[in-house]
């Protein structure tokens, strides 16, 4: 019970993120604000770990040099294109879209499972897809003549599809046995740095003037408690159950901030895409658990930590 309270908390705190970005405005450019989010968190977990006394530095945090590839590769697709176009996003469309299209994630790393690493994709998986790709559409179409707003979208919607690129290669750190703190602090540090040649791209701005320097440390801390709450979370729930948590904690908890706090609109074609994403997502968490539980039956592997922003 402790431990879906924890998940429950982890979606609450990633949900809040969109709601930072908005308060802050343009003050502070999208690549930017990603940056100064990835590298705080990075720089907690690390001392998290140097100063914990149940957890060694070197063995959790320490990488090989035939791994450096594989982990430049994650923090990009991850973090520089996965976190990068989700914060820039919300410059474009209401935390609703960016918060529920960037979600196409877990069926986009289902299928992508099944071209690279010979997963096979059940039928309830295929169900899933197409309530997703149902759930775009629903939230897509009827903007598409809004430029900016669809705009934003696509960015979101590249950013769940980059995100789930990234996944695959945590399939890769997971059949690996690498520990949880590993793959969560190199894709940061790693995918922050390689923003920084993408600031060119965009106008830039930082005006840390009134609170926005709150707003941007709330935007950290958010992220650094989500991943701290998701790893208590894992010691009493499998992480099957915990992506399963958190995917449904996280959407209704940004769309019912965003409308409560921002007073932002809820229109009826984003209630109706967001609901068959969300759905779409559970029967998809539903499926990777039986997957996981049979492998786990079959190879006596316990390692398996999955993933939240």
């Amino acid at each position: 019970m402790r431990g879906t309270f924890y998940l429950v908390l982890t979606g609450f705190f990633l949900s809040t993120v969109g709601i930072w970005v908005k308060l802050i405005g343009p003050d502070v450019s999208p690549f930017l604000l990603t940056i100064c989010r990835v590298i705080f968190a990075a720089v907690m977990i690390l001392l998290l770990v140097v100063f914990s006394r149940s957890i060694k530095t070197r063995e959790t945090l320490g990488i090989k040099k035939k791994d450096l590839l594989i982990f430049l590769a994650a923090g990009f697709f991850g973090v520089t294109i996965g976190f990068g176009l989700y914060m820039k996003a919300f410059s474009f469309v209401p935390v609703a879209n960016a918060v529920a299209l960037v979600y196409v994630y877990p069926i986009a790393t289902a299928f992508l499972s099944w071209v690279f690493l010979r997963e096979k994709i059940t039928q309830w998986e295929v169900v899933a897809l197409f309530l997703i790709l149902i759930g775009v559409w629903s939230i897509y179409a009827p903007e598409i003549n809004l430029a900016s707003n669809a705009f934003g979208n696509l960015l979101a919607v590249a950013a769940g599809i980059g995100y789930s690129v990234f996944i695959v290669f945590m399939r890769y750190f997971e059949a690996k046995g690498m520990p949880y703190w590993k793959v969560t602090f190199w894709p940061l540090l790693i995918g922050g740095l390689i923003l920084f040649l993408f600031l060119p791209l965009e106008p830039l701005a930082f005006s840390p003037s009134g609170l926005v320097p709150l707003f941007i440390l709330g935007i950290a801390l958010s992220s650094f408690f989500g991943y701290i709450l998701y790893a208590k979370g894992l010691k009493t729930v499998r992480a099957h159950d915990a992506v399963i948590i958190a995917s449904m904690t996280e959407p209704l908890s940004a769309i019912a901030l965003a409308f409560l706090l921002l007073g932002e609109a809820l229109p009826q074609h984003v209630l109706l895409g967001a609901a068959l994403i969300i759905v779409a997502n559970v029967l998809a968490g539903f499926e990777h658990r039986k997957k996981r539980l049979h492998k786990i039956k079959a190879k006596k592997d316990q390692s398996d930590f999955g993933w939240v922003w």
